[in-house]
C-alpha cells in the first residue's frame, strides 16, 4: 500500500471542516475552534489511515461511517452555535457533497490506471472549483435563509439524504460487479436533481424574503414608533415639570424670604435642599438640534449618577433631512445600549461613554465608544444581546441607517465597544 493511500482521509475531513466552517456559525473563538478542529483532525486521521495500514481500502470503506462520521458529527454539534435541524442539514449537505465529488474523482483515477495518489488529486482540483462556487455564490444566500428561516429544515433534509442513500447504493453495487460506468451517471443524474430542486427552492425563498422584510420593517417602524412616542411623553412631561416650576417659583421666592426674614434659617436652607433634590435634568447645549440634545442631556445625566463618564462633542444642525423623533430614537437607542454595557459591568471597574456626532452639510456622522466586557458576540456584523427578546434597540439602529442609505459599524476590542453610523440627510 502506497503512501497516498494516508492522504485519503485527511483529505476527506479537511474537506468537510472547510465545507462546514464556511456554511456553518460557532459559538467558539476561531483560536478555540481551530485547537478543537485540529486536535480531531489528528485522531481521526490516526485511526482511519491504522484502518486502511492494517485492513485495506474495502474494510476502510465499510467502517467510515464509524471512524469518519460519527466523530465529525459530534465534534461539529459542540462547537456549533445553533445546534438544531439548520445544522443537522448543512451535515448532510457537506456529505453529500464529499460523495459526489469522489465518484467522479474515482472515475478519472480508474481512467489514468487506477491509484491513490490520482484519486487524492483529482478530489481537490474538483472541491477547490466546488468550494469556490459555494463560498462566492451560495453561502451569503445560504447564511440569509438559516437567520430568516428556522422551522422546516427536517423536511428540507429529506433531500440530502435520499441523495446519499441513493449514491451509497450505487457505490455498494460497484463494490461487487465493478462496473463504475453506472454508478457515474447515477451520480451525475442525482446532482442535476438535487441542483434543480435547491434552485426552485431560492426561487420560493427569494419570494418569502420579499415578503419577510415588509414585515420586518412594519415591526421595526411599530417599535421606533412606539419608543419616540414614549421619548416625546417623557420629554413633555419634563417640560410641564418645567413650566410648573418656574411658575411656581414667585411662590417658592415669596415663601423663602418669609422664612429668613423671620429667622427661621434651618427651615429655609432644608426647603432649598428639597428643591434641589426635585430639580430636572440640567440644561446643557450639546447641539443646535433640540430633541437630540434633549436625548444627550437625559442620558448625560444619567451615566453620571451612574459613576459612568462622560464626554460628547456633538456638531448637530438644528434642521435636518430627517424627522426628529427618528433622529432622537437612534441617539437615544445607541446611548442606552452604550449604559447598559456599562451597567453590565462590575461595580468599582471604571466606565465611560464617548459621544461625537459632525454634519459636513451632506452627511451626519454619529460615534459612539463605551467600556465593555470581552464576550460580547456578532452574528452578520450585529452585536447579540445576551437578554431574551433583546436587540430591538440595535435593530432600530440599523432599520434608520439603511433607510437613509447610510453605513453603520459595530466592533469591540480590548474591553471598548465601538458604534460608528453615517446617515445621508
Amino acid at each position: 500500500m502506497n503512501c497516498s493511500t494516508f492522504f485519503m482521509p485527511i483529505i476527506t475531513l479537511i474537506t468537510a471542516q472547510i465545507t462546514v466552517l464556511d456554511l456553518a456559525q460557532f459559538r467558539f473563538g476561531s483560536k478555540k475552534l481551530f485547537t478543537i478542529l485540529s486536535l480531531e483532525l489528528v485522531i481521526q486521521t490516526a485511526a482511519s489511515s491504522s484502518l486502511l495500514l492494517f485492513f485495506g481500502y474495502d474494510q476502510y470503506a465499510k467502517w467510515f461511517f464509524v471512524t469518519m462520521d460519527i466523530p465529525a458529527f459530534l465534534t461539529f454539534f459542540y462547537i456549533s452555535k445553533r445546534r438544531d435541524l439548520r445544522d443537522w442539514f448543512t451535515i448532510l449537505i457537506t456529505i453529500f457533497l464529499n460523495f459526489s465529488i469522489s465518484i467522479p474523482s474515482m472515475w478519472f483515477s480508474l481512467r489514468l490506471g487506477g491509484g491513490y495518489l490520482w484519486y487524492n488529486l483529482f478530489r481537490l482540483m474538483i472541491f477547490a472549483i466546488l468550494f469556490f462556487f459555494l463560498h462566492t455564490v451560495v453561502r451569503k444566500r445560504y447564511m440569509q435563509v438559516q437567520k430568516e428561516i428556522e422551522k422546516g429544515w427536517g423536511v428540507f433534509s429529506i433531500l440530502p439524504v435520499m441523495g446519499i442513500l441513493t449514491l451509497c447504493y450505487k457505490y455498494l453495487q460497484f463494490s461487487k460487479n465493478g462496473d463504475f460506468s453506472n454508478i457515474l451517471l447515477t451520480c451525475i443524474i442525482t446532482v442535476l436533481i438535487m441542483a434543480t430542486v435547491f434552485l426552485v427552492f431560492n426561487y420560493v425563498f427569494n419570494q418569502l424574503h420579499e415578503k419577510f422584510l415588509i414585515q420586518e420593517e412594519k415591526r421595526i417602524l411599530s417599535m421606533q414608533n412606539k419608543a419616540q412616542r414614549d421619548q416625546f411623553e417623557q420629554q413633555k412631561e419634563m417640560a410641564e415639570k418645567t413650566n410648573r416650576r418656574w411658575h411656581d417659583l414667585r411662590h417658592n421666592t415669596q415663601e423663602l424670604i418669609e422664612l429668613l426674614e423671620t429667622g427661621n434659617v434651618d427651615i429655609a436652607l432644608s426647603y432649598l435642599k428639597e428643591q434641589r433634590g426635585m430639580a430636572e435634568v440640567p440644561k446643557v447645549n450639546y447641539c443646535l438640534h433640540q430633541a437630540v440634545n434633549s436625548i444627550l442631556c437625559l442620558w448625560a445625566e444619567r451615566s453620571r449618577k451612574a459613576d459612568i463618564a462622560i464626554e460628547i462633542n456633538a456638531d448637530v444642525p438644528e434642521k435636518l433631512e430627517i424627522e426628529a423623533m427618528e433622529l432622537s430614537a437612534l441617539f437615544a437607542n445607541a446611548f442606552e445600549n452604550a449604559y447598559n454595557s456599562c451597567q453590565r459591568l462590575p461595580k468599582y471597574t471604571q466606565k465611560f461613554i464617548k459621544v461625537e456626532a459632525h454634519y459636513n452639510g451632506k452627511r451626519l456622522a454619529i460615534g459612539f465608544m463605551n467600556s465593555c466586557d470581552d464576550d460580547i458576540r456578532f452574528e452578520d456584523g450585529m452585536p447579540v444581546s445576551s437578554k431574551k427578546s433583546g436587540g430591538i434597540g440595535t435593530r432600530s439602529i440599523a432599520y434608520t441607517i439603511r433607510r437613509f442609505r447610510g453605513t453603520l459599524y459595530f466592533g469591540a476590542k480590548d474591553k471598548v465597544f465601538t458604534a460608528r453610523f453615517v446617515l445621508n440627510i
